[in-house]
Order: structure tokens, then sequence, then C-alpha cells
């Protein structure tokens, strides 16, 4: 006699796709499986997708599937922040660098004028008023500030 399991197995491979498989069990108890119900009984359609396991499992899988899709649009959901947030780093650099650009462009060119007698504010609030060497100091700065801070 041969292992119910193995039935099955063979009922399933004869029977087309998409085609019901029945379960029911006769007056001596036995189960079985077929592609056509018997006359004597009333069976119940049997899915194998539908056994407690499998639905276990599959709510499982789904559960996870959710879970990897969630943490991925977390992700993806930091990463653009960050993003954003480098993005506003570096314009708020380049605005910062022009400004700073502009005004040394602006003090060279003040300090390039010959004829222009210039003067400074010290820290206690007293006008100076610049030499030749300080001219040329205050002119180095500029120099350096724009190398530090201009595109071209």
């Amino acid at each position: 006699m041969l292992h119910p399991g193995v039935i099955l197995l063979l009922a399933l491979l004869a029977t087309p796709a998409g085609a019901e498989i029945y379960k029911w069990t006769d007056a001596q108890g036995v189960i079985h499986y077929g592609d056509q119900p018997p006359s004597s009984t009333t069976p119940k359609p049997f899915h194998l997708q539908t056994s407690e396991a499998a639905e276990a499992r599959a709510v499982d899988a789904r559960r996870k599937a959710a879970d990897q899709a969630a943490r991925k649009r977390l992700e993806q959901e930091k990463t653009r922040e960050a993003a954003s947030k480098q993005l506003a780093a570096n314009e708020e650099e380049a605005r910062r660098k022009a400004e700073n650009c502009q005004r040394a462009r602006a003090n060279l060119e003040m300090l390039q004028r010959a004829n222009v007698r210039l003067s400074t504010v010290d820290s206690q609030g007293q006008a100076r008023v610049l030499d030749a060497a300080a001219r040329q100091a205050e002119m180095e700065r500029a120099n350096q500030t724009m190398t530090e801070n201009c595109l071209n």
C-alpha cells in the first residue's frame, strides 16, 4: 500500500494547474485526496496554501517585508535629510565666501588708491592713519582673503 503523502503528491502532479483538489475521509476513516469528489460524501476543497502553518509563514513573510520596506523608507528619508542639510551648509558657506570676497576686493581697491589718506580704528576706538607699511600689510591681508574666498 502506498503512503498517503505519496498518493497526494501523485494526485497533485496528475492534476492540471488550477484544478481543485478535494480531501475526504471514507467510512473506514482513511483520508483520500483527488481531483474528483466522491458522490457518497461531502468533500472539502483542499488548498495547500491554506494550512495553518502556511498561513503563519505567509503572515510572517508579509510582516518582514513590511518591516524591511519601512526601514528602507526611513533610511532614504535620513539620506535625503542629510543631503538637504549638507546642501544648505554648502550654500551658506558659498554665501559667506562671496560676502568676504566682495569686502576684500573693495578694501583692496580702496588701499590701492595712492592719493587717498586712509585710517583705521584700533581696539580702543582711536583713529590711526595708515602709513605705507601698514597700507601694504592691509593690502596683503585683503589679497589673502580674496585667495581664500573668491572663486576666480
